[in-house]
Order: structure tokens, then sequence, then C-alpha cells
């Protein structure tokens, strides 16, 4: 499904819901369409999974473009999908882990999920978040001792209209672009731009691109056969190619 078409879905499903219709006969007319990955709640519920972990930890590295002994390889989920969640809005992470390294110190690794940037407030709520997070790592009278803090946000405007990419990692930096605290990093994809040029990204084959195809493949239930080889890519199309209740 499209996001517009998922939208469109859960509010019949709420109308269903309060006129104390048949709940199961309605999500059954949508058992063959796939849902739409990145509604919050879709997402929450196939990553914020103990079954789906290697899943998230494959999208994470590639959305960081981790690899060898930089990768994340020990998640543990902070926030697990809870039923009913479906749709729901806060100011938490829509995905919260902690990843172990044997040493000190550990990755924290936030995952937000924004479709509007409504008139910039979203790289307000963006910073802070961040703080929150690390403001989170030290109890209270504790001397101040850092995380790795990773927030990746998957995002559908564009932050750097300018840029030609779609994959920007932010940190504190001075005048000479030296970096000044390297545990603290927000990356932005820009799903939006990556998908609204498809010639311009054609060479790109890194991990991430791939991720994006295969997603977008899945939610306008397009071929899929290109990924289906990928066992991750097997495992996402398996979760997502139905509405659950």
């Amino acid at each position: 499904m499209t996001r517009e078409e998922f939208a469109l879905f859960l509010k019949e499903l709420r109308n269903v819901q309060e006129k104390g219709g048949n709940v199961d006969a309605y999500v059954k007319q949508f058992e063959n369409r796939n849902v739409y990955f990145y509604n919050d709640g879709c997402i929450k519920k196939i990553l914020a999974s103990e079954k789906n972990l290697a899943l998230t930890t494959d999208l994470i590295n590639a959305a960081l473009n981790l690899v060898g002994s930089d990768r994340i390889e020990n998640p543990k989920l902070v926030n697990p999908y809870v039923p009913g969640e479906l749709g729901r809005r806060g100011i938490e992470p829509d995905l919260l882990l902690t990843n172990e390294r044997g040493e000190v110190p550990r990755d924290r690794i936030s995952i937000e999920i924004q479709h509007e940037d409504h008139k910039s407030l979203y790289s307000d709520r963006l910073v802070f978040c961040v703080a929150r997070l690390t403001n989170n790592m030290v109890p209270k009278g504790s001397v101040p001792q850092l995380e790795n803090l990773h927030v990746i946000s998957f995002q559908f405007f564009d932050t750097f209209k300018a840029s030609p990419n779609y994959r920007h990692t932010v940190q504190l930096r001075n005048q000479e672009q030296m970096v000044y605290f390297d545990r603290q990093t927000v990356t932005l994809v820009e799903v939006g731009k990556f998908l609204r040029q498809p010639e311009k990204f054609a060479s790109d084959n890194s991990r991430i691109a791939l991720w994006l195809r295969a997603i977008d493949a899945l939610n306008r239930e397009a071929d899929f056969c290109r990924y289906e080889n990928d066992p991750m890519f097997r495992v996402l199309q398996k979760e997502i190619c139905r509405i659950h209740g």
C-alpha cells in the first residue's frame, strides 16, 4: 500500500471498531495487500521484534554505513513493540536499541520516521531527541560518561536541498570541519530525494540504496523478484506482505 492507502485503511478500521462492526471481516479484505512500511506502527511492529533483530541490525548497519568490526552486532531492544501500537504517536523514538561491544562505551541507536517537516520544526524535535537520549545515559548526580549515540532519521523531505546526496552524517564540528565529538551522530536518510531521482542514483548499489529500493517495491506492490535472493529482503517481504490484526 501507499501511505495514502494505508492511512485510509486505518481510518476505516477505526470506524469499524467504534461502530462495533466485524473487524476481522474488514481486515480480511486486505489480507493480500502489503502494509505501508514507513508507518510508525508498522515499522515498529516489524523491526522492534526479537525474531527480526537480524533484519533490524542489517538496516541499521546499512543506514550508518558500518562495515567490518565497526558493525552493530549485538543489539538489544529498549522499547519493543507492544500489540495495539499501530499508528501511535509520541515524543519517544520509534525504535531504540543498545549494542554491547565488550567495552565502554556501548552504542545507543535510535530510529525515527518523519514524513513532513512542518516549517522546519522537525529539526528542533530531532535536536531535542538527541538531548533527551544523551541525558538519559547519565543517572542523576553521576559524572557524565556518554555512550556512542546514533540517531537515524528516515525522512520524506529534503533537509539539504542543495546537496546531491541523500544520506547525511551530522556531527559537532569546528569551523575547519574537524570533528569535536565523535560519539554523537545524526544520520539523515532523505528517502524522498532518493525515490524522486531513480536515474541519478541508479549506479548506487550501497546497502542502504538496496534497502530503500526493496522497501519501495513492497510499498508499491511492484515486482520484487530482483530482491528475493537476498535472505534479509525475503524476511522483509514476509513481514510486510500482509496486514496483521
